[in-house]
C-alpha cells in the first residue's frame, strides 16, 4: 500500500519537528551560560575571598571597555558576514567551502576572538571580579571548542585547511592577510 502525503502536510510536519527540537538546545545553552558565566565565577570569588569590585579600574576602564565592545561587535558581525551563510528551510548553511578571505584571512576564529574581546570590554566597563574570572573561563571554552572544530575542518578540507592553518593564527589577528 502506498500513501501519498501532500507537500503542505510534509512541510507542516517538518516545521513542527524543528520547533520541538530547537527548544532543548536553547535551554542547554542558557544553563551552560548561567553555570559558566555566573555561578562558577561567583563561587570562585566567594571561595577565594576576592573583592567583588575592582575599583582601581573603574574611571579609566570605561573608555577602553567601550572601544573593545564596539570592536568586538564589529569583529563578530564581520565573521558572520564573511561566512556567506545562506538561509534554507533547514536553517542557515554554508556553501561547503573553506572561507579564507575577509576577516578569516587574519584570524581563523574571529567570532571567538570577538566574544573574548567583548567580555574583556564588559569587565572594563563593569569591573566585577566574577566577570574577570568568567572571561578567563570563556577563553578556555573558546580555545577547546576551536581545537575541536579544527579537527573536523582538517578532516573535511584536508591539505587546503592545513595550509590555511599554518598561515593564519588561531585567535589574535596578524596584519598579514592569508593568500590562497
Amino acid at each position: 500500500m502506498i500513501v501519498i502525503r501532500s507537500d503542505k502536510e510534509d512541510a507542516k510536519g517538518k516545521v513542527e519537528k524543528r520547533k520541538s527540537r530547537s527548544f532543548i538546545p536553547f535551554i542547554k545553552l542558557v544553563l551552560t551560560f548561567l553555570v559558566l558565566f555566573i555561578l562558577i565565577p561567583i563561587g570562585i570569588t566567594l571561595l577565594l575571598h576576592l573583592p567583588w569590585y575592582l575599583s582601581f579600574i573603574y574611571p579609566y576602564g570605561i573608555i577602553i571597555g567601550v572601544i573593545l565592545i564596539i570592536t568586538a561587535v564589529w569583529t563578530i558581525y564581520k565573521g558572520i558576514k564573511d561566512l556567506k551563510l545562506t538561509y534554507s528551510a533547514s536553517g542557515y548553511e554554508n556553501e561547503e567551502e573553506l572561507v579564507t578571505t575577509g576577516i578569516y584571512g587574519y584570524t581563523r576564529n574571529p567570532m571567538y576572538f570577538g566574544a573574548t574581546i567583548l567580555i574583556l570590554g564588559w569587565f572594563l566597563v563593569l569591573p566585577f571580579t566574577f566577570i574577570l574570572i568568567s572571561s578567563v573561563l570563556f577563553l578556555f571554552l573558546f580555545y577547546f571548542t576551536a581545537k575541536s572544530e579544527e579537527n573536523q575542518l582538517s578532516q573535511k578540507f584536508g591539505k587546503k585547511y592545513l595550509s590555511y592553518k599554518r598561515n593564519v593564527p588561531l585567535f589574535i589577528p596578524y596584519k598579514k592577510s592569508y593568500k590562497k
